[in-house]
């Protein structure tokens, strides 16, 4: 089969995927009750927020689909229950919630809402490997400590009580990074539009050149800094209903690189250029009906995403991407997922720098945590069947409403994933490219608060290789 006709029927299984997953997207899924509930109707006297020190009330009652003095059925009440609990918990700002009804008399009842908040400001130690994850820095470079960051962060959440968030990193080690960025979801009467500002420059001594054998190979000098980024942007957010949001940015970039890099890799940015300044657009739309959007085990979720990054010949990139994911539950505590991405870059023939793909942030395949697949196009889909196990409790002693327990929850999982990088050309020997890859494996997740996620998996690839790989993810 030609590598052409490889990457077409790829294209046309993801197509097809989307298609089918898109034509599940309704906000308010059917309800089949009594005709009774349907028709008997209860007026909602008063809305009842407790445990809320710091957020603001009425960004609690926007998460809530019922109002005060709303006349809904009970079928309604019913379903937006569960509703308010998922949009309150998914706003990031709540340990736990509880809503309820109270007080039925006659046709009209009382809501409650009980919130537990968060910590929401964090002087946080840094302390982090550069490397793509920790079996890399750990088997590769052997945890050297050269290797890490370290500095603080200042992270604030919840700042104003409009569920804003201030963030200041002061980073060195490896690299030095300053990051100044503020998100305010909320700035007008009505809800729904947002804004964010965001500074950050770094410098770095080392950085990834090339690809070979799907490999990063990377270039380092003690002496001094071989790159530099510095990136100012603006953001607009607006959010409509419950589970639908929109996200644009501009911002503009300065990013060089030394000499000793340029003659490494002429074309790292393109067209002969050893530094690049642009302009970067970003749109992203994200449809999440998920009971819990750190780790989602049951609803439905989509993402589509533009960029254009450069309006010149030195910096011209088309970007266009999807994801979504479909997840069930199977019978209680049985839990089955079905998740796919697929990106494109236009025009085919880009720099080193745009060609990042598969192995970088949340686009990789478990079981190839050791490899990266650059290129121009791609896709991945992956299957995953869990199993909760075990849902214990710490009893941590201290006279803390939010931070008394502390809950854990252990699930065991199988699963495979399958994936396609189109690269235009494949340089270096890069035999992952062009090549229909496949993995699978078997692990254990554990969850907790602060959207805490520890994954320890056991996974293999079509190399023949196997291994127990570790990723941790931390919701602050």
């Amino acid at each position: 089969m030609s590598v052409r006709y490889k990457y077409l029927l790829l294209c046309g299984m993801m197509l097809c995927y989307f298609q089918c997953l898109l034509a599940q997207e309704n906000e308010e899924i059917p309800h089949e009750d009594d005709n009774v509930l349907k028709s008997s109707f209860l007026t909602i006297r008063n809305v009842a927020i407790t445990g809320n020190k710091i957020t603001k009330a009425y960004i609690i009652a926007r998460e809530i689909p019922m109002k005060e003095n709303g006349k809904y059925s009970i079928s309604d009440i019913l379903r937006n229950l569960p509703r308010s609990k998922q949009n309150l918990i998914n706003t990031g700002l709540f340990i736990d919630v509880t809503v309820d009804f109270t007080n039925w008399f006659n046709d009209s009842i009382d809501l409650v809402i009980d919130v537990k908040e968060r910590w929401y400001y964090f002087p946080v130690p840094y302390f982090k490997p550069v490397d793509r994850n920790f079996n890399v820095w750990i088997n590769e470079y052997n945890a050297s400590l050269a290797r890490v960051n370290y500095g603080i962060k200042l992270i604030g959440n919840n700042v104003s009580g409009r569920n804003d968030k201030l963030n200041i990193w002061l980073i060195t080690g490896y690299s030095k990074q300053v990051l100044l960025n503020y998100t305010a979801p909320y700035f007008d009467k009505t809800l729904k539009n947002g804004m964010s500002v965001d500074f950050q420059f770094s410098q770095n001594k080392e950085i990834n050149y090339s690809t070979e054998n799907n490999k990063q190979i990377f270039y380092k000098d003690e002496s001094r800094f071989v790159t530099e980024k510095l990136r100012i942007g603006l953001g607009y957010s607006y959010r409509t209903g419950y589970i639908r949001r929109h996200n644009v940015k501009l911002s503009y970039n300065v990013n060089k690189i030394n000499d000793s890099v340029f003659n490494l890799n002429p074309e790292y940015y393109g067209n002969a250029a050893k530094a690049v300044k642009y302009p970067e657009l970003n749109y992203q739309y994200q449809y999440f009906n998920l009971n819990y959007i750190p780790y989602p085990l049951k609803g439905f979720q989509w993402e589509f995403s533009f960029v254009k990054r450069g309006i010149t010949r030195n910096m011209n990139l088309w970007e266009f991407s999807a994801k979504a994911g479909k997840y069930w539950e199977l019978f209680p505590t049985y839990y089955f997922a079905l998740q796919g991405v697929a990106t494109v870059k236009l025009p085919f023939d880009q720099p080193y720098f745009n060609r990042q793909m598969m192995g970088y942030n949340d686009m990789f395949m478990r079981g190839l945590e050791y490899y990266v697949v650059d290129g121009v196009a791609g896709g991945l889909s992956k299957i995953t069947l869990r199993k909760e196990v075990w849902r214990p409790t710490l009893r941590t002693g201290l006279k803390s409403r939010s931070y008394g327990s502390i809950p854990f929850r252990f699930y065991v999982k199988a699963y495979g994933d399958l994936g396609y990088v189109y690269s235009k050309p494949v340089m270096n020997a890069n035999p992952l490219n062009n090549r229909l890859l496949y993995t699978g494996g078997a692990g254990i997740d554990m969850l907790s608060i602060y959207d805490l996620t520890l994954f320890l998996e056991y996974s293999f690839n079509q190399l023949g290789e196997k291994g127990l790989f570790l990723q941790a993810r931390l919701g602050f």
